[in-house]
């Protein structure tokens, strides 16, 4: 009877060297990719970029010299850092409509302690060189930045100028003014910290208390009434005084007229003489001698017409 072996054959070392050798350089080639992955970082033309060094005699922060394109670090022992290099803007209001969806407005007191509210528009950059001091301060996260430490300066600024205003002057034309104010503080305040301000408005018109508004509104009615009644005192002065210049002008050009008369007057009478008053009188004597005169002896001469001659 044959007996036939159950154990199977042992593979010679030789032929598993192949299949070794592959799976070797497949994990190699894999821990290699990974390492490229994870040491080669890239820098946008629109990013800071900064460079960590957690290890070593170099230990802290440093700015690459790197402004954009790839980045060779150890991912062990370094860490790139990177902030947006283009202007970041933010809208904080009322509306959910707009910048996140909850209550963003800033609310603040005048100096009559009334309160109003109102949204703002605010745009920054981060200074380049400024950009490890933020890092060190403020950490990675520019949105954490900007609604937390950069609000709270606005937020600020805009309490503190507020208190110099009157309603009136806020909701009129003192706004530009407060507005200006407020951002010259917020920009005393950001630029030494590296933030460079290159927007500060507020959006629309400041909110008031309906009771406010019309108060306002009734005292701005009160004084345009004023206004309006000094306007006609002072036309109805105006035309008064013009016409008084016009009678006395009238007056004058009378008594010019006058005057003048008198001097012709005075001219010409001293001009008469009895010789040309005779001249005078033959100039007009027209040759007819006058129906009734006088005699030397007192009596007088009547002519008569002559009777027209009877018929033949």
């Amino acid at each position: 009877m044959t007996n036939f072996s159950t154990v199977p054959p042992r593979r010679s070392p030789l032929a598993l060297s192949p299949l070794l050798r592959w799976g070797s350089l497949a994990l190699l080639l894999f821990v290699v990719a990974s390492v490229l992955l994870t040491s080669v970082q890239v820098i946008g033309p629109g990013e800071i970029g900064l460079r960590f060094n957690k290890a070593g005699t170099g230990r802290g922060l440093t700015q690459t010299s790197v402004v954009s394109g790839y980045v060779l670090v150890n991912p062990i022992t370094t860490e790139i850092v990177k902030y947006p290099r283009a202007q970041q803007s933010y809208s904080w209001t009322k509306s959910a409509n707009e910048g996140s969806a909850g209550d963003e407005s800033f609310t603040f007191n005048t100096a009559d302690q009334v309160t109003l509210n109102g949204d703002v528009n605010f745009g920054y950059q981060i200074d380049p060189a400024s950009a490890p001091a933020i890092y060190i301060r403020f950490g990675p996260d520019v949105r954490t930045i900007t609604h937390n430490y950069i609000r709270s300066v606005v937020r600020n600024a805009i309490t503190r100028q507020a208190s110099n205003f009157t309603a009136g002057a806020l909701l009129g034309k003192g706004r530009a003014a407060f507005e200006d104010a407020s951002q010259r503080e917020v920009v005393a305040e950001l630029t030494p910290s590296g933030f460079l301000v290159r927007n500060f408005s507020f959006i629309g018109e400041l909110r008031a208390p309906e009771a406010v508004v019309q108060s306002i509104n009734a005292k701005f009615s009160a004084q345009q009434a004023a206004i309006q009644a000094q306007n006609k005192v002072v036309q109805s002065r105006a035309e008064a005084q013009q016409q008084i210049a016009l009678a006395q002008g009238d007056a004058q050009a009378i008594l010019i007229r006058a005057q003048a008369q008198a001097q012709a007057n005075k001219v010409l009478a001293a001009s008469l003489t009895p010789q040309l008053v005779q001249n005078k009188q033959i100039e007009k004597w027209d040759g007819k001698l006058p129906t009734v005169s006088s005699g030397a002896g007192g009596g007088f001469l009547i002519n008569l017409p002559s009777a027209p001659a009877p018929a033949k």
